[in-house]
């Protein structure tokens, strides 16, 4: 690689960096994208990535893809595949993620488990294995970490969750003190009228100040979503559309930064059976 690769490379790795830093959850598929990437009320089949004790209330056998050209940049792209299976009171679930290029990418595979503890009480948690590589002589580095989640339906309108990433820090690297970062999410859903939902969640971790979330999504017909939604630090707007057909469920999105630009965001999953009625 020439110099001028190298600092492109480098730019690359620093927006890389801004953005997220290494081994951050990232939220997954397109209809949390859209809604300021609320997610963690959610039950469908991404709650495998984004709120485990959502597989509880998935009902058949699925698949799903999801796509993010980050800021526009190939190099800063996301991939990832979703698995579930129900089984006894919940679902199965598994994930595939890839992020990154040639010279710094993570690949993150994980396996979780959900299920309903009461008719109203469900609760997820997922053994995760993270592998990051730096090109340039640096050794690939893997550490296994976990999740946990807990999701409470209040009533017909309204429903509640929590998520943790990370809970216990584990160390990314034995000669650095980097370590995994420690993430909880608290947030509502509110069903305001037939087609008409709304979500609100703040996200901390143990550093940096919170993040607040908010998303709306309207079903003006059977077979359509419109959605958009915002978050705070930094100030990013979201906005997208879902369509179904049959058991083919896809989501585009989209979200803009008001400095890096858009990031486009795309999923589309398959259930193998009757779908089930999530939120």
């Amino acid at each position: 690689m020439g110099t001028k690769g190298r600092i492109i490379s480098c730019f690359i790795f620093l927006i890389s960096n801004y953005a997220y830093a290494a081994g951050d959850h990232m939220i997954i598929g397109g209809r949390a994208a859209a809604l300021g990437t609320t997610s963690v009320t959610q039950s469908d089949e991404w709650s495998v990535f984004n709120n485990q004790a959502g597989l509880a209330w998935c009902k058949s056998f699925s698949a799903g893809i999801y796509f993010e050209d980050r800021y526009l940049l190939k190099d800063l792209s996301l991939k990832a595949l979703a698995i579930t299976l129900p089984a006894g009171r919940g679902a199965f679930g598994v994930t595939f993620r890839h992020f990154g290029f040639s010279m710094y990418s993570e690949m993150n595979t994980g396996i979780a488990y959900g299920m309903r503890l009461t008719k109203s009480f469900s609760a997820g948690v997922q053994v995760d294995y993270l592998r990051l590589h730096i090109a340039d002589g640096f050794k690939d580095n893997g550490v296994f970490s976990c999740e946990i989640g807990l999701q409470f339906r209040a009533g017909e309108h309204l429903w509640l969750g929590l998520h943790v990433a990370n809970p216990v820090p584990v160390k990314l690297s034995s000669l650095t003190q980097e370590r995994l970062p420690t993430l909880m999410r608290f947030g509502f859903g509110w069903r305001i009228v037939e087609g008409l939902n709304s979500d609100v969640e703040v996200e901390k971790d143990l550093v940096s100040k919170p993040v607040l979330k908010a998303g709306i999504e309207y079903r003006p017909a059977k077979s359509l979503f419109i959605r958009m939604g915002v978050l705070t630090n930094p100030a990013t707007f979201t906005f997208g559309f879902g369509l179904e057909f049959g058991n083919l469920q896809f989501d585009l999105a989209s979200s803009y930064h008001f400095i890096l630009g858009y990031s486009p965001q795309v999923s589309v999953i398959y259930s193998f059976g009757k779908k089930r009625k999530g939120n």
